[in-house]
């Protein structure tokens, strides 16, 4: 069963972190989100991040659109894959051939398919590979759609917000 769990992008300064002895990871926070409803006094959403040194939980303001859920993947090295990361996806396809393939997207949640997908997809072997005709757009495909994929498959290149320009870099 997947973990449920989240990541956001501190509003604190790391040096804040730090002296709460909160756990970070470049000023990204892990935890259970809180969303909590809006006062004159606080406004927006939190991470619930428990610490090895903390007697309690924290809320962490977070920025909200820098919200992300665990996916319930990891990429090749161990990193946990969260909406907004972008990841480098590596197929092993056959066309009479074995070849492989390598493309870049955006992790997002789909509602329409209930399912973690990819989008701004830079690579014309999957409309190819996947049934799309050449003038479709491919749109959001669920990650599970994704032919010739293994335990390694997947690498985190980086995520949206800190790293925007990898997915127009995509491969073509």
């Amino acid at each position: 069963m997947r973990e449920i769990k989240f990541r956001g992008k501190a509003k604190m300064s790391i040096e804040e972190l730090d002296d709460l002895y909160l756990e970070h990871e470049n000023g990204w926070v892990y935890g259970h989100l809180v969303m909590y409803g809006k006062t004159p006094y606080i406004v927006g959403d939190f991470i619930e991040v428990d610490s090895e040194y903390t007697v309690n939980e924290f809320w962490v303001p977070v920025y909200p659109e820098s919200v992300g859920q665990f996916t319930g993947l990891t990429d090749k090295n161990g990193k946990e894959i969260y909406e907004g990361d972008i990841l480098l996806l590596h197929q092993f396809l056959f066309d009479g051939h074995e070849f492989e393939n390598e493309l870049i997207g955006e992790v997002i949640y789909d509602q329409e398919t209930c399912s973690f997908a990819l989008r701004n997809i830079r690579n014309a072997d999957v409309k190819k590979y996947m049934g799309y005709k050449e003038h479709e757009d491919c749109g959001n495909i669920p990650i599970f759609n994704f032919y010739g994929l293994h335990e390694e498959s997947f690498e985190k290149l980086g995520d949206i917000y800190e790293n925007p320009e990898l997915l127009e870099e995509g491969f073509k």
